[in-house]
């Protein structure tokens, strides 16, 4: 991540580069099937982004390394040699291209930014959708779209880091001491003080899941614990959970434990 120092040099850089002559040099979408990649060290007399639509890699650039996942925007300088090491267990998926400068504005760091709220991808995309499509002054709008999508970046910078993980423990906690209380996406998003949207995407990010299975998992622990401490029935249990059906409250344990309630207690319970 970077410093407040060079954030500031990034920051300069973005907004004076938003104020001149660009080029799209270079603009295509691919996956992990595709020969575009280029899986060598390698470098660029362009600007270059990369914007992950899917998928996990490793990357070195320079004297950095960045562990990249979807929803991750990548920046490398002109010049910078740089490699990616895709995850061969994930699909991938990106939006690449590379940016002609028309003025002396110098990008003196590689770096890597998250995009939970999505819309550093809708910029991306529809760079390449405006690119490939070239519908009536395509070039204009493509240059408008790329100051854009340079001014976003600098915009978004601030705020990358301890704000999204935040936001995640305040929704964690909440359902930890309120896993009883009936409550859907949008009341967790006020909770966190962010969109409903954003909310599920940091979810998807950081836990690989939704807010909502979230809330399943939480609450089928409680229920292994009562069962293995309790001699309540499984109806029962289902109603301290919060559950009104206790049909649907057991076929959600067996598919998240692999077993029905009743042969999980008599399992794993103590004699």
């Amino acid at each position: 991540m970077l410093n407040e120092a060079t954030k500031q040099e990034v920051m300069g850089f973005l907004r004076e580069a938003a104020r001149c002559p660009i080029s799209l040099r270079f603009c295509e979408r691919f996956d992990e099937k595709s020969r575009i990649w280029n899986l060598k060290e390698h470098s660029h007399p362009y600007l270059e982004i990369i914007y992950f639509i899917e998928g996990k890699a490793s990357v070195a650039a320079g004297e950095n390394t960045f562990d990249v996942a979807l929803f991750d925007l990548l920046v490398y300088p002109p010049g910078v040699k740089h490699r990616e090491m895709l995850d061969s267990t994930s699909r991938q998926e990106i939006v690449c291209f590379w940016l002609e400068l028309g003025c002396r504005a110098t990008l003196p760091y590689s770096f890597k930014l998250s995009d939970d709220g999505g819309e550093l991808g809708w910029l991306c995309q529809s760079v390449h959708k405006n690119h490939v499509g070239r519908g009536e002054r395509f070039l204009e709008l493509e240059e408008h779209l790329l100051r854009s999508l340079l001014l976003y970046i600098e915009q978004k910078l601030p705020r990358t880091g301890p704000s999204r993980i935040a936001a995640l423990d305040r929704c964690r906690a909440y359902m930890d001491e309120h896993w009883a209380e009936d409550f859907d996406v949008e009341m967790l998003a006020k909770v966190a003080c962010v969109t409903p949207s954003y909310l599920s995407r940091l979810f998807r990010r950081h836990l690989g899941t939704t807010p909502m299975r979230y809330r399943n998992s939480v609450r089928i622990e409680k229920a292994k614990h009562l069962l293995l401490i309790k001699s309540a029935s499984v109806e029962e249990i289902a109603d301290v959970l919060g559950f009104e059906d206790a049909k649907y409250f057991s076929h959600l344990f067996k598919s998240i434990t692999g077993l029905p309630p009743s042969q999980f207690r008599k399992k794993y319970q103590a004699p």
